[in-house]
């Protein structure tokens, strides 16, 4: 017999359940396959029919969109470009024009930053006549206007650039003579001085930005008609350029100018100047990142047509070029390059919007035909789900259900009453307790285990004489809100509150669910604890309540852990001198003022999560050893500088103190007392050390003291 793999295994098993489902369907799963098929057959012939006969539409009504953003862009672009035309010309007409000066003539500046103020697509006006005098008035980007003079009526021409700011003030004066532009040179002057009229130039890139734009330019001429000078107006084309970003021609097509000798004019998101050897030029449409766009110029210019389709890494594109040269008097072509899918996608996304309706109503049909069987079996799912969060001690919510079927009622009447009771149940007994003993389907019995935990006392100072005179029904409310404070955090940081003890209350960590980190968990909800009771404190101080403030006391060791009582009532707890131990500790923050103490065996299993400071070391009963106590100041990142602090210096005065070091310990406490007066704990050391100074221990000394609940003697060391 052939030996099967693991997975040979599982795939073979699998298909035999497949098999043995297939052959025991359901009636009612036999329905639904019917009707299905029948509806998806109806859905798929609706919907490829609509697809087609809407495709061919949509692809005649393309063209009238491209037509409209064409349209849209020349008309921009004339509104763009005619400004400049035309205060070109109307500028070179104005009466005395020609005997003007273009050096120190400040109304003629004056009448240049009013046009740029004017319309904000010019970016500058300048007049350069025939003896090669210059003046040229420009805005910045920051809003400031330049003006530059070029006087050659000089011996030494000179160029001068006046800066001004956004408030028309000079900021700065620039003269020099080594220069060499010559506006008789540029493209302008001699486009215009050559026609005769307004002239446009072509892309070219701008002297002083090295930005490309392009110039419209007008000839003066004196009452002869001799020509003097030439008007211009520079025009930048990054507007155009933003224009098209923001025009929508499909979702992912794109619009854009180009001239005849295929630079870019205009187009979204790029930068229409390209660094070269020489210096900067203008953007040529084969650099485009947009590999449809370049293919559709070079196809464009290839077949010498306006409209066409084509293909361009495996997508379609419709393509449109259409001439503006009799709208602007340059030889430029606007381009629009859609991909196919941008207008057949609303004929596909409409084809899944039936689809899912079509499902909706498949989905709406099958819930009518398998109504009236569950009609029957709900509610019996229901009961059963509920009786699983019952299991899981889930008893938040009640479940109501509504059947028929009397049988079906009854079970739900039990089961809510049965939640009822077990919610009491749960305030009496720890819930994890519980879910264990369900989960393993094990009997509470009376009996434990030795097992490591952490545990926790706590208790509110001086309560007792501080709530005399206070009214009863008052002081257990605020109480009842205390504890119902402290069981949540603790509770939340998986401990186990084991009872309440008049105004303290007992709680640990480790069982009856095991969790190695029982330390850690321990200390960081005493934290939030005493955190949460210093804003309970200040609320109720200025609510003119009793304020409540709380002490802790932590241990870690071997402890008895189990049920403990009668077989009729049990009590889920700990014993042991761990917990006699722990209680002491509580005990114990009165004498040195201190709110959370904590045992050695704790502090090493968090030693290096948390800020703490040595105490003192104490001698328990039937302990040889002595206990070193900490007390617990705070987390990383959450601990201010001060208690950070105070842990470091006091950690080295007891660590000279230990040391015998009685001179230093002394030096290092008395600055600790001036730092923090009302530190108890560095007082009572600053004592001590005092004490040993005037009257040295002997040789059998250990800094140890007997812990009992008498007060400590601090000037020898030892609770007497």
């Amino acid at each position: 017999m052939p030996v099967l793999s693991v997975e040979e295994g599982i795939m073979k098993n699998g298909r035999n359940h497949f098999f043995a489902w297939l052959r025991h369907r359901p009636l009612q799963l036999n329905i639904l396959l019917a009707f299905t098929a029948l509806l998806v057959t109806t859905v798929v012939v609706i919907v490829s029919y609509t697809y087609r006969q809407n495709s061919a539409t949509v692809l005649q009504i393309s063209d009238d969109l491209i037509h409209q953003v064409t349209d849209t862009v020349i008309e921009k672009t004339i509104n763009y470009l005619t400004p400049a035309v035309l205060m070109a010309q109307s500028s070179a007409r104005i009466p005395g024009m020609a005997d003007l000066s273009l050096v120190e003539n400040p109304a003629l500046e004056r009448y240049g930053m009013a046009l740029l103020a004017l319309y904000p697509q010019l970016d500058a006006f300048f007049i350069g006549n025939e003896r090669g005098d210059f003046i040229f008035i420009k805005r910045f980007a920051d809003g400031g206007i330049g003006t530059q003079e070029i006087d050659r009526s000089l011996a030494t021409p000179l160029r001068t650039w006046t800066y001004r700011d956004t408030a028309g003030h000079v900021t700065e004066v620039e003269t020099t003579d080594d220069f060499t532009y010559d506006p008789r040179r540029r493209p302008w002057y001699e486009g215009a001085k050559k026609t005769g009229r307004a002239y446009w130039t072509d892309i070219y890139i701008f002297f002083t930005d090295q930005t490309p734009g392009i110039t419209a330019a007008y000839p003066i001429h004196d009452d002869r008609e001799n020509l003097v000078g030439v008007i211009g107006i520079d025009v930048t084309l990054n507007e155009l350029s933003f224009f098209l970003e923001t025009l929508r021609a499909g979702d992912n097509g794109v619009a854009f100018i180009t001239n005849e000798q295929g630079q870019i004019v205009a187009y979204p998101r790029i930068d229409l100047a390209r660094a070269d050897g020489e210096g900067f030029r203008p953007v040529h449409i084969s650099e485009l990142r947009d590999r449809s766009v370049a293919a559709a110029y070079e196809a464009y210019i290839t077949h010498s047509r306006s409209r066409f389709t084509m293909t361009s890494g495996g997508q379609r594109y419709i393509v449109s070029f259409t001439s503006i040269a009799a709208e602007i008097g340059r030889n430029w072509s606007i381009g629009v390059v859609v991909p196919e899918d941008d207008f057949v996608g609303d004929i596909k996304r409409t084809n899944q919007i039936s689809l899912l309706i079509s499902l909706i109503i498949l989905f709406l049909s099958i819930v009518v035909a398998i109504f009236i069987s569950r009609a029957i079996s709900r509610p019996i799912v229901e009961l059963a789900r509920e009786t699983r969060k019952i299991a899981n001690l889930d008893l938040d919510n009640q479940l109501k259900i509504s059947s028929p079927i009397s049988e079906v009622q009854l079970l739900d009447e039990s089961i809510s009453a049965m939640k009822t009771g077990l919610q009491a149940f749960k305030r009496y007994v720890p819930a994890d307790l519980v879910r264990q003993l369900i989960r393993t389907g094990e009997e509470a019995r009376l009996g434990g285990d030795q097992r490591e935990l952490t545990i926790l006392f706590t208790d509110i100072a001086n309560f007792t004489s501080r709530s005399e005179g206070m009214d009863a029904e008052g002081l257990m409310l605020q109480l009842s809100h205390y504890m119902g404070e402290l069981a949540t955090i603790i509770m939340s940081q998986q401990g186990t509150v084991d009872k309440y003890m008049g105004d303290g209350l007992m709680a640990f960590w480790g069982a009856p669910t095991e969790n190695p980190d029982h330390a850690f968990y321990a200390c960081h909800a005493v934290l939030s604890c005493r955190d949460r009771i210093a804003e309970l404190n200040e609320q109720w101080g200025e609510q003119g309540r009793l304020q409540l403030p709380t002490r802790f006391g932590i241990h870690t060791g071997q402890t008895l852990v189990g049920n403990i009582g009668s077989t009729e009532r049990m009590n889920y707890t700990v014993l042991g001198d761990s917990v006699n131990l722990a209680s002491r500790l509580e005990a114990v923050n009165n004498i040195y003022g201190t709110t959370i103490i904590v045992s050695q065996a704790t502090y090493h299993k968090v030693a290096d999560r948390f800020y703490f400071r040595p105490l003192d070391t104490v001698m328990v009963k039937g302990i040889r050893q002595g206990v070193l106590l900490y007390e617990l100041m705070g987390e990383p990142n959450m601990t201010p500088q001060t208690k950070i602090v105070l842990c470091r210096d006091f950690t080295a005065g007891y660590a000279a103190y230990t040391a015998r070091d009685w001179s230093k310990a002394s030096a290092l406490f008395e600055d600790l007392a001036a730092r923090y007066p009302s530190d108890t704990a560095t007082l009572i050391y600053l004592t001590r050390c005092r004490a040993f100074q005037q009257s040295p221990p002997g040789p059998e000394w250990r800094p140890a003291v007997n812990l009992t609940p008498k007060p400590v003697d601090v000037s020898h060391g030892s609770f007497s």
